[in-house]
């Protein structure tokens, strides 16, 4: 090896000890389709976790699901929210998350989770929160050719004539994320006393046609104007792995963090007594 050859790997093994030094590690869980009970459950045992565990930790989950399943906010009531016989007769789950917010359909989509309790990263406000990672998944987003942005502002809607409950993607939050005009990610939200989760819904295409019969939605044309996939703004359709692998280098990029595999089996191990049927519930 000669003299220069030696420095030049003297000075690659000094940035790598730099990394490693001043990069922070979060850990990073990639699920297939999980039925929608599970992936709930898993959500709100990986905060449970976060909250107590002694030392800063973060968590980013990306997952599918199973079966096409509407998701409720946890304190909605399923005759408000959904036409459960529809949902029934057309296959669609029905689960509560341990989130707040209003009703969406998972169907064709990517959907993310993430759980800290590193108020130095995101802050100690929902909106705080919501805005830095808004900002890494519009990142991510961005470098697909997505023109995304966040929303300045929330814009609320009523209920439907019948007096059902709107679905999430009829209106956005403040900094959710937006392209074209129309509302691409739908995120909700849990805050406890050290710890939050936040996860959202990225869809790929929509059904719009089965979200306003299973939310009982009167003018299912709006829907049109408000909510749109990713695929509607590509010249192809994403796959998975691609939408993934944008998602995860956005956040290591944004946050400065290099991510270490976990296995959200651990958690399904750890935790015998996680009950998928306290958040799932009956038709």
């Amino acid at each position: 090896m000669t003299l220069i050859q030696s420095a030049s790997s003297a000075k690659s093994a000094a940035k790598v000890l730099w990394f490693h030094k001043f990069m922070s590690s979060w850990e990073l869980i990639v699920d297939g389709a999980i039925d929608g009970g599970r992936n709930m459950a898993i959500d709100a045992a990986l905060l449970d976790e976060v909250e107590g565990s002694r030392e800063v930790q973060t968590i980013v989950r990306f997952y599918g699901w199973r079966r096409p399943t509407i998701s409720l906010g946890r304190n909605q009531k399923i005759e408000n929210a959904v036409d459960a016989e529809y949902c029934l007769a057309n296959g669609i789950d029905i689960v509560h998350r341990p989130t707040g917010g209003r009703a969406v359909l998972h169907d064709d989509e990517l959907t993310y989770a993430v759980i800290s309790n590193d108020s130095s990263r995101f802050g100690e406000t929902i909106y705080g929160n919501y805005k830095r990672v808004s900002e890494a998944l519009c990142l991510g987003y961005n470098r697909l050719g997505v023109p995304a942005v966040l929303a300045p502002d929330t814009r609320k809607t009523g209920l439907s004539s019948n007096g059902a409950d709107p679905p999430c993607f009829l209106s956005p939050s403040r900094y959710e994320l937006m392209a074209g005009g129309r509302k691409i990610v739908g995120s909700a939200q849990r805050r406890v006393r050290r710890s939050f989760l936040q996860h959202g819904s990225m869809p790929i295409t929509c059904n719009r046609e089965v979200l306003a019969r299973a939310t009982r939605l009167t003018d299912g044309s709006s829907l049109e104007q408000e909510m749109a996939g990713v695929a509607e703004f590509l010249p192809e359709r994403p796959t998975l792995q691609q939408l993934t692998g944008a998602f995860i280098r956005s956040f290591q990029e944004y946050f400065s963090v290099e991510f270490q595999v976990r296995d959200s089996g651990f958690v399904i191990r750890t935790r015998p007594h996680l009950d998928t049927d306290a958040i799932k519930k009956p038709l």
